[in-house]
């Protein structure tokens, strides 16, 4: 599991106006639509100023538990927010995050005719555009964890159906 703060931090040593929330979104996005992605091209979009010769430790560490997520069978993919703060800044993260998909779509120049992407890709339009002005309490909590979910089994099937697995899956708990 990636390590919300400790990628905050280091996203924050390099010029950049992107949160780490949204630059994990971007990455997300671009990489449904392009599973080819490579690390030079997910730090050139998000840092301002890109040298190969920086550390990018963490942030490829990110970029390859991401990608890993992503296509793993049994759906352990997580959104980089950090769930632990209050519900406002939670929210931020959120729409930080949405934010950032949706232009990873974008650059990766997604094409789709799929009735069910075209709508999980407007919800998700719609959830970057919410207030994030909201109260902390259970019920405000309980809805930001439905549409965490939301979102994390809409960017699985966006990545399913654009980019469809090459085996089957096959649950390592099935008793034979």
């Amino acid at each position: 599991m990636i390590e919300y703060q400790l990628a905050k931090l280091e996203i924050e040593k390099f010029s950049t106006t992107d949160s780490i929330s949204a630059a994990h979104g971007l990455l997300c996005g671009y990489a449904c639509v392009n599973p080819d992605i490579t690390l030079e091209n997910w730090l050139f979009e998000v840092l301002e100023e890109y040298h190969k010769d920086d550390d990018f430790g963490i942030l490829a560490g990110v970029f390859n538990q991401t990608l890993e997520q992503l296509s793993d069978p049994e759906l352990n993919f997580n959104l980089l927010i950090d769930e632990d703060e209050k519900l406002q800044i939670l929210a931020n993260h959120i729409k930080d995050w949405c934010d950032g998909f949706l232009i990873g779509l974008g650059l990766a120049k997604v094409q789709t005719s799929d009735e069910e992407i075209l709508e999980i890709i407007e919800n998700i339009s719609q959830v970057a555009g919410l207030d994030a002005n909201i109260s902390d309490n259970e019920s405000n909590s309980q809805d930001l964890i439905e549409v965490i979910e939301f979102l994390r089994m809409g960017v699985l099937l966006i990545q399913e159906t654009l980019n469809p697995s090459k085996q089957d899956f096959v649950s390592p708990l099935t008793v034979h």
